[in-house]
């Protein structure tokens, strides 16, 4: 078997090509940029991709890369980016097509008319669902968000075209069916990670009955007005804690960051990938409150640190978290909820360390593992 990836960006789609290549199952990885291939480019991308991929393996475009870096159009540059790998599939022989969704149509229908099996890679949830809850959203901050109309059309054909579509959660699976997908067109494969716990990190001080953090992108979408607010109530019953808040702070949320922070509230800003084990294995728990995303990858990070999470329903999170033994499920848009799961943690230190334990025994939320369920998947499909 032999397999072909497109991805404009990075996502996973090196940690699927990585294990894809070490089944030696891959072809080749049609992508926008890759510090492998172009180590050259480091400096200004400010990127390392560590992951064990042969550079022979990497077709990049530095052109659609600098596009998509520099100027706010990323429909076009991964339109571009499709119709430059849909030319690059016509010279070439393979088995599987996997195209990450909003940039495969024209490569995968290339990748149909040779006969390949053809698979649109989607992150998050239905892009109609994704639209309606974010539309929602923002409307409470007096914002307004739409999806390009554009953008939804060639997802939805993407959906349509493909023989099947490679989902993260079964929370995303439940809103491709309800949008009126066939539940045999999709497969579910939870994301994993190659994290592990640093020991003899820092963890509660005298100074603090309990240290959490956030990790992720600070934007509207990840909910964050929901901790903000479970955070105030735990100001308010006397709780002393830290808040540390790894990640880039959206201009759509940074004002409200400035009025809402406090100074037991620590903000680092972006962490290179392969230093966040060491500031992840410090804390307590963790708390991911979005209103969408397929699987948030950092949650089988944090776990594999050993970290506890508390996740809202509409991360993906379920499927990974074992409730009541690694963290805890939530709703969405519930800042009572979160404070609630915090505060009985600091109630019942026992059974916050057990937590944290139980997270760092987690043994099967690997790559290797994801990539096995992967391949497998494909060779039973081409059998058929």
């Amino acid at each position: 078997m032999k397999v072909v990836v497109s991805c404009s960006g990075k996502f996973h789609a090196f940690a699927l090509t990585e294990q894809l290549q070490n089944a030696n199952q891959l072809q080749k990885l049609f992508t926008a940029y890759s510090s492998i291939k172009t180590p050259w480019l480091v400096k200004l991308a400010k990127r390392v991709d560590k992951e064990t991929i042969d550079k022979t393996k990497i077709k990049t475009n530095i052109i659609i890369a600098i596009g998509l870096k520099l100027y706010n159009n990323p429909h076009f540059w991964n339109n571009l980016f499709d119709r430059w790998v849909a030319f690059n599939l016509q010279f070439r022989k393979a088995d599987v097509f996997i195209g990450w969704s909003g940039m495969c149509l024209h490569s995968l229908r290339v990748a149909q008319k040779k006969g390949m099996l053809t698979i649109v890679e989607r992150g998050s949830s239905h892009i109609e669902y994704q639209n309606e809850i974010l539309k929602t959203e923002y409307q409470k901050f007096g914002k307004s968000f739409a999806i390009d109309s554009k953008v939804i059309s060639k997802e939805l054909k993407e959906y349509a075209e493909a023989d099947f579509i490679s989902i993260p959660s079964g929370f995303v699976k439940n809103s491709f069916i309800e949008k009126g997908i066939n539940e045999n067109k999709l497969f579910l494969n939870n994301y994993g990670s190659n994290f592990k716990a640093i020991e003899n990190s820092n963890t509660t001080t005298q100074q603090v009955e309990i240290s959490i953090l956030y990790l992720g992108a600070l934007t509207i979408q990840k909910g964050l007005i929901y901790l903000f607010d479970a955070l105030a109530l735990l100001d308010k019953s006397k709780i002393k804690f830290k808040a540390t808040f790894i990640g880039t702070i959206d201009a759509e949320l940074s004002e409200l960051v400035e009025s809402r922070k406090q100074p037991n509230w620590h903000f680092l800003g972006q962490i290179p990938q392969y230093e966040l084990p060491n500031h992840i294995s410090q804390m307590d728990v963790a708390v991911q409150p979005s209103l969408q995303e397929g699987l948030s990858m950092v949650i089988p990070q944090i776990l594999c640190c050993g970290v506890p999470v508390i996740a809202t329903t509409n991360t993906g999170g379920a499927d990974v978290i074992e409730e009541n033994k690694t963290g805890f499920i939530i709703p969405i848009r519930n800042s009572g909820a979160i404070f609630e799961k915090i505060k009985a943690l600091v109630d019942n230190k026992e059974q916050l360390q057990q937590l944290k334990q139980n997270a760092a025994n987690t043994s099967d939320l690997t790559w290797s593992n994801y990539g096995n369920r992967y391949i497998q998947f494909l060779q039973a499909q081409l059998k058929k």
